[in-house]
């Protein structure tokens, strides 16, 4: 009975022994250095290729620690038949192989430091893949890379963040972007149910964010301000987020379909200066809690639904000419009673003869308070006998003052938190002051000439 006892020990010792391995290996060599080991902690320097990576995957079934930080991929090229993750040809240097670790059960899992590519659903559906450190080296992340895994918190750097590379990750609560990111795919985040944090570095360049991108999230803010470039946001990029204060990059000309829509925690929207069109669903369901809405200068169609259910204390349509709206653009805002539209004082008729704006109660806005759409900063504009006055709760870096065909009149450079010119030479009723504060806020404001 000793003797079996003794017998079993050492063939349990013997199995333990075999569970970690550190293997230097050739590419296509790793199953020949491993054999059929029950293998349950590796780690791989060398080279390795595509016929390595399947060997893990078909093989290496009780794998669940896997560090290749000191590994790199070697190219390699099917010959025949050769199929390696559905796929023939050649597979390149420095990607991450596709599929090569789908649905495993890794809870553990280092990149190789060089690193240039993480393949179309590389590491999708590990659920029980917590944490993983993508390599500065990596430039592109595929499409459903990291997709449907279990990860909890990420840093990204890479140049590309592909089609749905996090989507459906549910566990995942915070990101962070670097400013190396220039491009978000589409769906890269939706679904994240848990994502409440994405944090921006300084500096981004990020330059655009594809269709549905955080749509499905918890997110509660996205700091435009610190990626300047953002050239497009794609639609329903944010749509049942809760993000309470909603401003987009201000060279924005079309706010795209369904972006915010049914964000109910949305209290305050601020629509870009140089916005021409707001389309169709774009802000659905959002609450505005009695905030001010403000419509841009040059708006000129609104699309279908697009404020519907906005409760907004009152609308402010400064553009020339009345935008064209699609079908019910303000459903369900002025139902109970009607709510406040201020415009120049010569639209007045335009916009009451126009369908859906005429169910606001419209007013004149020349000479009133323009209050601004972020409650933290106001600029007040008014007009008394020849002199305009700026009242502003900052200093006032400048203020630019134009006719209405954008010739400039006068200007005011570095005062306090009020200034006054005079504007007896302005013959043009319709002005635009364009101001700035010493915070960095910017205004631009429409006004009738008394």
């Amino acid at each position: 009975m000793k003797k079996i006892f003794l017998s079993f020990l050492f063939a349990a010792a013997s199995w333990l022994a075999m569970e970690a391995m550190s293997i230097a290996t050739a590419p296509g060599e790793l199953q020949r250095s491993i054999g059929d080991k029950a293998v349950s902690q590796l780690v791989v320097t060398g080279s390795l290729d595509v016929r390595d990576f399947a060997f893990i995957a078909d093989s290496l079934t009780c794998l669940s620690s896997l560090n290749l930080s000191g590994a790199e991929i070697a190219a390699y090229s099917c010959s025949g038949n050769e199929c390696y993750f559905g796929h023939r040809g050649r597979f390149e240097a420095g990607v991450l192989p596709r599929y090569a670790f789908f649905g495993s059960r890794l809870h553990s899992l280092v990149l190789p430091a060089g690193l240039r590519v993480v393949g179309e659903a590389a590491v999708a559906a590990c659920e029980e893949l917590e944490d993983i450190a993508i390599p500065e080296t990596v430039m592109e992340i595929g499409d459903y890379a990291f997709s449907a895994s279990r990860l909890k918190c990420i840093a990204l750097g890479s140049r590309v963040i592909g089609d749905g590379a996090f989507a459906g990750c549910t566990s995942l609560v915070s990101v962070a972007i670097g400013n190396a990111v220039r491009e978000i795919g589409n769906r890269a985040f939706a679904g994240c149910e848990a994502l409440a944090t994405v944090d921006v570095a300084a500096g981004s360049e990020l330059a655009t964010i594809g269709d549905e991108a955080f749509s499905g999230t918890a997110l509660t803010h996205f700091n435009f301000a610190l990626c300047p470039s953002v050239e497009k946001v794609g639609k329903w990029a944010f749509a049942g987020t809760k993000i309470a204060s909603i401003s987009f990059p201000r060279n924005l000309s079309e706010i795209p379909e369904g972006v915010c829509f049914g964000n109910q925690a949305a209290v305050s929207i601020a629509l870009p200066e140089c916005a021409e069109e707001v389309g169709n669903y774009a802000f659905y369901g959002n609450s505005m809690a009695g905030n001010a809405l403000s419509i841009p200068a040059n708006v000129a169609y609104i699309g279908d639904n697009a404020f519907e259910d906005a409760h907004p204390a009152l609308v402010k349509a400064l553009p020339l000419a009345v935008p064209e709206l699609g079908k019910e653009v303000f459903r369900g805002m002025n139902e109970d009673s009607s709510t406040p539209l201020f415009v120049a004082k010569e639209m007045i008729e335009a916009y009451k003869n126009a369908g859906q704006w005429c169910d606001f109660d419209i007013k004149d806005i020349s000479g009133t308070i323009a209050p601004s759409v972020d409650n933290e900063v106001a600029v007040k504009i008014s007009i008394t006998g020849s002199v305009l006055q700026i009242i502003a709760t900052d200093n006032i870096t400048c203020a630019n003052i134009f006719d209405e065909a954008g010739l400039l009149c006068a200007a005011i450079r570095d005062t306090g938190c009020e200034a006054s010119t005079s504007i007896a030479h302005i013959t043009s009723p319709v002005m635009i002051v364009d101001v700035t504060l010493r915070n960095g806020a910017t205004r631009k404001l429409k006004i009738l000439k008394h």
